[in-house]
């Protein structure tokens, strides 16, 4: 239906509208192949079990190096890397296209930028206005890695700040943090709390906007995440043994 965004491509997205009844919700994909694309990748060590490899994006028939979800993601991605006032131009016809949608459903419309990439939008201007000042009745949303992003200022956007303990410096400033934060976990059960805060499912939805203040999105491993040992995937069985 979007040449850039997906409604119902991503699974998590998808059961958050069926449950949603004031929000509709898309998402937007990219291959997070460089720092230009996740700044944080390598510093997070998130690169590997990034879910850009989760759900279907993951599934590839054996003999093959790529799927067709793949495969759109990377022309995505190679156009906003190659022609980016082209994919700005794109991208604002299918919010347009997606809001006339979401009129006609009687919702309100919510967008994820970063469905698989970092990238700082509120610097990236189109005459003078970022996206968030072009729609200021979408709800924007994403998670970040990136801990100096300062969004307050934005009024349509919300942010969840991705957890990491590959390098300490970088978990370390989690400690101060005041929003919410999201935490891989590797196991199936998620841990009542971390780190003295309670632990929510944040597997039930993907609309992040819409969680109380102040809790860990839990989210449990998926796709390569699950072989994860760099410190960005945290074993939860470790936990409940000290708690013990």
């Amino acid at each position: 239906m979007y040449k850039l965004l997906t409604v119902d491509g991503n699974p998590k997205v998808a059961k958050g509208n069926k449950l949603q009844d004031k929000y509709w919700s898309c998402i937007l994909h990219l291959i997070p192949e460089s720092t230009e694309i996740c700044p944080y990748q390598d510093i997070a060590g998130c690169k590997t079990g990034c879910l850009n490899t989760a759900g279907r994006g993951g599934i590839i028939k054996h003999g093959e190096t790529t799927n067709a979800i793949q495969i759109a993601r990377q022309r995505r991605t190679d156009l906003f890397l190659n022609d980016q006032a082209e994919f700005m131009t794109r991208l604002i016809k299918d919010i347009k296209t997606f809001m006339r949608a979401c009129d006609r459903k009687g919702k309100k419309p919510a967008l994820r930028l970063n469905g698989t990439s970092d990238i700082q939008w509120e610097y990236i201007k189109v005459e003078g206005q970022n996206m968030f000042d072009m729609f200021p009745t979408v709800q924007f949303y994403d998670y970040t890695k990136i801990p100096t992003r300062k969004i307050a200022h934005i009024k349509n956007y919300h942010l969840t700040w991705s957890y990491s303990e590959a390098n300490i410096k970088y978990a370390a400033w989690f400690e101060k943090i005041k929003h919410n934060i999201a935490v891989v976990f590797r196991t199936k059960d998620l841990p009542i709390t971390f780190k003295g805060k309670k632990v929510i499912d944040g597997d039930l939805t993907d609309m992040r906007f819409l969680d109380e203040s102040n809790v860990i999105i839990g989210l449990k491993a998926k796709g390569k995440a699950r072989k994860d040992t760099s410190g960005f995937v945290i074993n939860n069985n470790i936990i409940a043994r000290a708690i013990a």
